[in-house]
């Protein structure tokens, strides 16, 4: 059903509670992952390949889902598809604690990987159809970065005994349930779109979407071999994994100067702005000590996630159709999967600064390239004022 007034608070705390809620499941298990690959293989004795299989499995039905979420995103209700994805997720993760096998939990780790991109790809559709979508898009990012680190923090900080396959799980199960219980924030009505609006990927929502996989290329490639940086640099592993912890809040922390930046600045200058002080940190990671390793990862995930927001608000602003909104998700996960393997072949073959000018050079042409669809559209406008 479509909604055509123009007065449907759209911008409202349920509506984007429920956007958040929706974020926060969908990215947990790819945020815990490092995590979660651990404990299957400890409790499981997994081998190495094994261990692989299980994100190799999650990822192929996540991307699977996101890719053609442009033939269902404007098909199906979107609260009653919430609920929905949960109860697979749900079901899913009981299935792995009770059976406990390998077998078990790749069969789970592949429906919760459809139950997640469905409710990821959602995310991004309510946060698209609110009035201000940077402010949308921004504190929408928060959760998905702070609760997974919460829950990280809590278990290896003061419950490291307990930090086993059924805890785990158990606590990703209980993220789900609260969840189920803010889903009907989700309008049950959809913004109507303009009558001549035609899908067409060529219209610069393709490119804004290659953008966003240029960028975060480059954020994941450095974010898989934080730890190896660490290690290569002298610095204690168990220090390292506090400061990578620190990281994860900064990336929660970043969105928030989002809207508070006045109107009048548009998007290109904190954008650029953002550019730069996630690129500034490179240079302290190339010679690295505790407190440079320290500073990079306070100011480097902020600064990237901030700008994250107005990467997705183009992508919307660009979508007509509504349709494009959903492969967010999906961009995303190309740059999960290319970015670490050529952080890593630069680093085996040219060493590690060169793997960081892979870095500089992601976020600074995605960010071009979105600086310039940005003008092309509205000129230098941002979500409040386009």
């Amino acid at each position: 059903m479509i909604d055509n007034s123009l007065d449907n608070p759209r911008d409202n705390n349920a509506v984007l509670i429920a956007a958040c809620g929706n974020g926060v499941s969908g990215v947990i298990i790819f945020a815990l992952l490092p995590i979660l690959l651990a404990v299957c293989a400890d409790d499981l004795q997994l081998s190495d390949t094994q261990t692989g299989f299980l994100a190799s499995t999650y990822f192929a039905s996540y991307a699977l889902v996101t890719a053609i979420s442009i033939f269902w995103i404007l098909k199906i209700e979107w609260r009653q598809a919430s609920y929905a994805a949960i109860s697979v997720m749900v079901v899913a993760i009981i299935f792995m604690i009770i059976s406990k096998t390998y077998h078990a939990t790749l069969i789970g780790f592949f429906f919760c990987g459809i139950g997640a991109s469905i409710l990821h790809t959602l995310g991004y559709g309510i946060v698209s159809e609110m009035k201000d979508t940077d402010r949308g898009f921004a504190l929408k990012l928060i959760p998905e970065q702070l609760v997974p680190a919460a829950i990280l923090l809590l278990l290896s900080a003061y419950f490291s005994e307990l930090l086993n396959f059924n805890t785990l799980f158990s606590c990703i199960l209980g993220v789900l349930i609260i969840h189920a219980f803010i889903v009907s924030g989700i309008p049950k009505e959809r913004v109507a779109k303009p009558d001549n609006a035609k899908f067409n990927i060529l219209n610069g929502t393709g490119l804004a979407l290659l953008a966003l996989c240029i960028s975060f290329a480059g954020f994941a490639g450095l974010w898989a071999f934080l730890e190896r940086i660490a290690n290569n640099s002298g610095i204690n592993i168990d220090l390292a994994g506090q400061l990578i912890s620190i990281g994860l809040i900064s990336a929660g922390i970043g969105p928030l100067a989002v809207p508070f930046v006045p109107p009048q600045l548009g998007r290109s200058k904190p954008l650029i702005f953002s550019t730069i002080m996630a690129i500034l940190p490179l240079i302290m990671l190339s010679d690295t000590t505790p407190l440079k390793y320290a500073l990079a990862m306070i100011f480097l995930p902020a600064a990237w996630f901030m700008g994250n927001a107005y990467f997705c608000s183009v992508v919307s602003d660009k979508d007509d159709t509504g349709r494009m909104i959903g492969l967010i998700p999906f961009a995303l996960s190309c740059g999960a999967i290319i970015g670490p393997s050529v952080f890593g072949w630069l680093i085996d073959n040219y060493g590690f600064s060169s793997a960081y000018w892979f870095c500089a050079l992601s976020f600074g042409t995605g960010a071009t390239i979105i600086l310039f669809l940005n003008r092309s559209t509205h000129g230098d406008s941002n979500g409040r004022n386009t």
